[in-house]
């Protein structure tokens, strides 16, 4: 394997886990969430690399209507 790809794994690596935390950590704060349960978010966030955090930012209120809504779901 060449170089750059290795790089290029690594970095995604970083990202994913770095968006991972991020997101980890809003879902522990929030009371609801879409689907009413946080084990399989947290299944998805970490194990399905990095497409897991795209589906989960996808869809937190948040990224659409930009208010605070963490009571609402």
């Amino acid at each position: 394997m060449e170089l750059d790809w290795i790089l290029r794994l690594v970095l995604l690596g970083i990202l994913h886990w770095i968006l991972a935390i991020i997101l980890l950590q809003d879902l522990a704060t929030r009371k609801r969430v879409r689907g009413g349960r946080k084990l399989p978010w947290v299944i998805v966030i970490m194990f399905v690399t990095f497409l897991g955090s795209i589906v989960y930012l996808l869809c937190h209120p948040q990224f659409f209507t930009g208010g605070d809504q963490k009571e609402n779901l």
